[in-house]
């Protein structure tokens, strides 16, 4: 396992974590979510100076990664004191950055990036990886007078992207694009004998309505859009709270956007339990096999919890619930008459 090294809040001082509790360390990484470490230490002889630097607002670096304290519980037993650990990366640390102006019209993710950190980037950077031009201009209206945090989670759900952290260095994908195909496999009796699929649907609609911007003179760029999924014709008309943004001057991105929000699928979320080890990276689709419910396919990878200080302890996996593959998956539960 990769040393944990605690710093202080002044980066001044750190020291190498020794005699905690290894069966309670675990990296934690869901895609645009979090990413986090989280472990519980005691006070020793052993490591009584490293326990102290361990604090709110100190560094955790694990594997090249700088994560920063944000929650601590502190308990006591008699002589001993023990604190558990929550570090998130520090990417988060940027919500602390705010940029009061705003922009309105046309923009491209690049120049939205830009406009944030006009206002400072502490310490951060970023670019934007598109060799495809998946990347749209998408219509903006007053975009800003948020925290950085914020204005990045509305690019990312504007631009259907997605945002990798190497410490403060940002990199944007498109979700479509982010990730490669790999041949480790998760397959049924071979290394998981455990798939749990939640389904329900609560939220299924079929039916959505969007409207854009007004003109000056109160007339519509264009007249409001009513999308029926096809999915109407199994489940009936069932209508979705409306669109309304005034960023949308073209109807046929205003169409796109309504198909993209409808949720005409049950909403899934699928996770597997794991035999052993496999190194998957952040985004990876890997082939996903398992027979008893007729599943043979690729699915991406959007969740990652690792025990590093356990080798033997396997990874826990969280499943793409894009509406390509869930759907996918959804047609052969239906086949198998789970659902």
């Amino acid at each position: 396992m990769t040393d944990i090294i605690i710093q202080n809040y002044e980066k001044t001082k750190k020291e190498i974590l020794v005699d905690f509790n290894k069966d309670s360390f675990f990296e934690n990484w869901q895609q645009n979510e979090t990413w986090e470490v989280s472990f519980d230490v005691t006070k020793t002889d052993f490591n009584s100076e490293v326990f102290d630097f361990v604090d709110y607002e100190s560094s955790v670096l694990f594997n090249g990664q700088e994560f920063v304290i944000k929650a601590m519980t502190t308990s006591g037993e008699g002589a001993h004191v023990s604190k558990s650990v929550t570090a998130t990366h520090v990417y988060y640390t940027i919500q602390d950055g705010r940029q009061y102006n705003t922009v309105t019209g046309s923009r491209s993710i690049n120049q939205l990036l830009t406009h944030i950190f006009s206002a400072g980037n502490r310490g951060f950077s970023w670019e934007v990886v598109d060799p495809n031009k998946k990347f749209l201009t998408v219509e903006q209206e007053n975009f800003g007078n948020d925290n950085y945090l914020k204005l990045i989670e509305e690019i990312l759900s504007d631009y259907d992207a997605v945002v990798i952290p190497n410490n403060k260095r940002l990199t944007f994908y498109p979700r479509s694009e982010f990730g490669e195909k790999i041949e480790e496999q998760i397959r049924y009796k071979y290394n998981t004998d455990s798939v749990k699929f939640d389904i329900d649907t609560y939220s299924l609609k079929t039916q959505i309505r969007g409207s854009g911007k007004k003109k000056d003179d109160g007339s519509n760029y264009f007249s409001p859009i009513t999308y029926t999924s096809p999915e109407s014709d199994k489940w009936g008309i069932r209508i979705q709270d409306p669109v309304e943004d005034e960023r949308y001057t073209v109807a046929g991105n205003m169409t796109e956007r309504l198909k993209q929000d409808l949720q005409d699928y049950p909403s899934i979320s699928g996770s597997v339990t794991l035999k052993w080890r496999i190194t998957p990276k952040k985004g990876d689709y890997v082939p996903f096999i398992y027979e008893p419910l007729n599943i043979k396919t690729y699915i991406q990878i959007v969740g990652i919890k690792t025990y590093p200080a356990l080798p033997n302890k396997p990874p826990e996996i969280t499943l793409s619930n894009t509406k390509k593959t869930m759907t996918s998956i959804l047609a052969n539960l239906a086949k198998k008459g789970v659902i």
